[in-house]
Parts: structure tokens; C-alpha cells; sequence
């Protein structure tokens, strides 16, 4: 079983300022791939899940040689988490297009299908700012999938993005069992979701964290579960954005010992409105691991004007304060914390 996260995007939602000096470091809009391919008789399988796609990502891909993604998960409606969308939907077509040798763009769209693009209803349905309203001329270059349950973990149907529930969680935390019959090996993407409410702004209608699940052979079964080599089943966790959120969230087990967590960190110190700061995250990445496992925390979604603006820096944090901040917390064992990098790959162990 093999795992790469890449980071396409870690930058704050405004980039740089205008009227100042051009060498404080450019980091694109949020985007994260995570690719996971599991070596069976008779081939691969796997799947490449994309959460958000904030620009230039599709570029940043394309450079490194990374090809279209099978899913595309959207943690909340805001542009720096979607201005990308638009290029992803008929760069996908086009490129398959090419590599098929077809030249009927209405016929590529019916051969090929839509991109999948998952979110919770909120996030794709809200009449002013959800994700529907603003691309609804992209037509069936994309198909929105609305998930209606938080807490809930999902499957996803190969042939046209579905998602279904599994095990889904009462009010007393008690796992029902509601698992589908399925129609064969292969029949799902061999992964399973679960997405968790977070508060961010007003403006970012039914914004939640995901958590993934990735199944060596296929979904179905407990989590925790070994694969045919012994190892355990891990899960990957993005958060998005966030400011806070509620205890049974912050409590969830399947948020402890993950393989990796992409945390939204977009200040050092400063508390501002609608991002958790580092200072803040410190205590949910003790809360979140617990010594015994390996997890490797990609701190995300840099900004640091916070810093700037409440006077903790007479300017801006650059790479060397953010790191100088890292090197200063001494997490538990077998936690690793770097800063996230445009463009780069992380294999998960």
C-alpha cells in the first residue's frame, strides 16, 4: 500500500500585498492531492482524491507530471478553495480527450463522464455563496455530489461518483450497521470518507473537515482493520478552514494517530476570526496523536498578517519565523511537523 499526499497550495487566501517589496514568498490557493495505489494480483488499484482546488494548482500538477484527479472534495465554497475549479473541469476533458485520440468535445463529455465533486449541501447548494451558484455553466463537466450527514462514514461508486453510507453514527455514538451488498471487487473506489462540521466564516455555508480512509483491497470492514500485510488501516485527515469546533468533533476518535494531517495553521500567534493559528493547533495535535503511531503534520494554508496587524512581528512572518515556531513546540513521539510546500510529496509510511 502506497500513499503520497501533495501539497499543490499553502498559501493565505490573499497571497501578497500590494505597494511592497515582491520577495516575501508567493504560495498558491489551497489544493491537496492524495494519491493512493494498492499493488493486488493481476494489477493496482487506487484512486486520486483532490480536497479543494485553489489555483494555480492545475499548472503546478501538470508540471509535476500528475494526472487528473478521480474525485474532488470541496471543504467550504470560498474562491480561494475553488478558483481553480473552472480550469480542473475542461483541463480533465480535454486532456482525456488527447490521450483517447477523440476530437468531439459533446461526445467527450458523454464517453468520459463529469468530474465528481463531493461537499457537504451547504457547501454546493447555498442559493448566494455555495459552489452550484457560482460554476453552473460548467455543466456536465462536473456532477455535484451533496453529502447530507455529518459524522457519517461514505463510500464511492466507480462508475459515477455516488457516495453511499456506511456505518453510520447514532446520537449516542454507537456505530449502526448499514452496510450495502456489493456488486464486486472493484465496484467502489477503495476508500471511505467522512466529513465533520468546523466553524469558519458566514460566508462559507457548511464548511467541514475530511477524513480518509483509504482500504488495502478494497472498502468494507472495521476501521482499524490490518491489510494483507499486517499493517493497519490509517486515515488522512484535511482540515480545511477553520476558527473552532465543537467538542465532539475535536473528540472524534477517527481523528487520533492519522497517518497525516493538513492543518489550516494561517497565523503564528495572532487569534483571528476565522483561522486557527498555530499556538492554537498545538493542542489539537497533542489531542490528536498519541505518541504511539506515526503522524506527519503538514502545517497549511500560511499567511501570518495576523502576526503583522497585532504586533507580535514588525512584519509579515516569513519561512524562518514559521519554522522558528515549529522547531519551539516539542510534540509527542513519532510526531512529525513540517511546513507544507506548493508542489511537494509526502509518502506516508
Amino acid at each position: 500500500m502506497k500513499i503520497d499526499v501533495w501539497t499543490w497550495g499553502t498559501g493565505g487566501p490573499f497571497g501578497r500585498e500590494l505597494g511592497i517589496s515582491p520577495n516575501r514568498r508567493r504560495r498558491g490557493h489551497t489544493a491537496t492531492s492524495i494519491i493512493f495505489s494498492d499493488e493486488v494480483e493481476g494489477g493496482g488499484i487506487g484512486a486520486h482524491v483532490l480536497v479543494d482546488a485553489g489555483a494555480p494548482f492545475v499548472e503546478t500538477m501538470i508540471e509535476r507530471g500528475v494526472g487528473s484527479p478521480d474525485l474532488l472534495f470541496l471543504t467550504h465554497p470560498h474562491f480561494d478553495h475553488v478558483s481553480d475549479l473552472d480550469r480542473l473541469a475542461n483541463s480533465r476533458m480535454r486532456g482525456l480527450m488527447v490521450e483517447r485520440g477523440k476530437r468531439d468535445f459533446e461526445g467527450a463529455e458523454r464517453s468520459f463522464g463529469p468530474l465528481p465533486v463531493i461537499g457537504t449541501y451547504g457547501c454546493l447548494n447555498h442559493p448566494e455563496d455555495g459552489v452550484k451558484a457560482r460554476f453552473g455553466y460548467l455543466g456536465r463537466l462536473v456532477s455535484y455530489k451533496p453529502i447530507s450527514t455529518f459524522g457519517v462514514w461514505h463510500r464511492v461508486r466507480r462508475k459515477d461518483g455516488s457516495i453511499f453510507p456506511i456505518e453510520p453514527l447514532n446520537f449516542e455514538g454507537r456505530r449502526i450497521d448499514r452496510s450495502m451488498d456489493l456488486p464486486g471487487p472493484g465496484s467502489f473506489y477503495p476508500l471511505e470518507f467522512a466529513a465533520l462540521p468546523v466553524r469558519h466564516s458566514k460566508h462559507a455555508p457548511g464548511s467541514c473537515l475530511f477524513i480518509f480512509r483509504f482500504k488495502p483491497g478494497g472498502v468494507g470492514g472495521p476501521p482499524g482493520e490490518r491489510d494483507g500485510g499486517g499493517r493497519k488501516t490509517r486515515n488522512v485527515v484535511v482540515s480545511g478552514d477553520f476558527k473552532s469546533m465543537e467538542d465532539w468533533v475535536e473528540e472524534s476518535p477517527d481523528l487520533v494517530d492519522p497517518a497525516c494531517i493538513v492543518l489550516d495553521s494561517n497565523t503564528i500567534k495572532a487569534s483571528g476570526r476565522y483561522h486557527a493559528s498555530f499556538e492554537e493547533n498545538k493542542a489539537r495535535i497533542d489531542r490528536w496523536s498519541s505518541g504511539d503511531e506515526d503522524v506527519q503534520v503538514l502545517i497549511s494554508h500560511l499567511s501570518g498578517f495576523g502576526e503583522y496587524t497585532e504586533g507580535f512581528y514588525d512584519h509579515v512572518p516569513d519561512d524562518e519565523d514559521w519554522r522558528a515556531a515549529i522547531d519551539g513546540f516539542i510534540p509527542k513521539p513519532k510526531v512529525t511537523i513540517r511546513i507544507a510546500e506548493d508542489g511537494a510529496c509526502y509518502r506516508l509510511r
